[in-house]
């Protein structure tokens, strides 16, 4: 587990590093073919010896601020008794990685349908109040093993950083209103210096209905590598003089992808 108040003490390179350690349960870095490119205690050393105002950090949500066992964004959007059923019949094999190789769509293309799916079945319900709610009444389904929840340190180290105006980009395959609303039921604030890199429910200004979902095509796991590209303003305008990039995820896999 996170140990905050040493981290803290060091800053926030150091936490940020410490999270990175814990999420990921072995060395911070490592080349894809397995072998260590730098050790955790180099990495922190390296980190500890930076200036907190060169730093930017890039989180994944499921997963990584949320905990290892918890419901996911799609988990929480597809499978609780305040959509309709035929919108749950739709997302169960989609949320059943039991068995990855019947998993009816790979790649982009789950995303896709889920998208459809929610369009389809959910527009009428799916308003903002109805999100807000999903959060308290996530169920467990498919590989979750407990109720969305932070991972234990996430709500420190968020606030760290906001204190210390460092630029945090939350990046997402799931959706930007599940996380406002998650972080907000927790009383975790979006501060200005935090961003949020994920597929957006767009909702009617009169009615509240689900009109659609942004972007098209959406953000999904297999297209992170875009992340430059879709905040190009961000990086090489608001923050174009940091220079120490802090990524934090669930898998060495993140790391290739950004």
């Amino acid at each position: 587990m996170l140990q905050a108040p040493s981290l803290l003490s060091l800053g926030a390179c150091a936490v940020a590093a410490g999270v990175a350690a814990h999420v990921a349960r072995r060395a911070l870095l490592h080349r894809r073919s397995g072998t260590p490119a730098l050790g955790f205690d180099a990495a922190l050393a390296r980190l500890s010896g930076s200036s907190v105002e060169d730093l930017i950090l890039i989180v994944d949500f499921d997963r990584t601020l949320t905990d290892g066992d918890s419901a996911q964004c799609h988990d929480v959007i597809g499978a609780t008794s305040l959509v309709p059923e035929s919108l749950r019949a739709g997302f169960a094999p989609l949320l059943d990685f039991s068995d990855p190789a019947k998993v009816p769509y790979k790649g982009d293309a789950w995303w896709v349908r889920a998208n459809e799916l929610l369009l389809t079945h959910a527009s009428r319900v799916l308003t903002p109040e109805t999100v807000r709610r999903l959060v308290h009444e996530a169920p467990l389904f498919g590989t979750s093993t407990q109720p969305m929840q932070l991972r234990p340190g996430a709500a420190r180290l968020l606030a760290r950083l906001s204190e210390l105006d460092v630029p945090v980009l939350i990046v997402s395959a799931g959706f930007a209103d599940i996380i406002a609303a998650f972080l907000a039921a927790r009383a975790v604030p979006l501060g200005s210096n935090v961003r949020v890199c994920s597929n957006l429910l767009v909702h009617d200004a009169a009615s509240g209905q689900l009109t659609g979902i942004e972007p098209s095509p959406p953000i999904t796991g297999c297209n992170k590598q875009l992340t430059f590209e879709r905040n190009r303003d961000w990086f090489t305008t608001t923050h174009r003089r940091r220079r120490t990039l802090v990524v934090v995820g669930d898998s060495l896999g993140r790391r290739a992808a950004w």
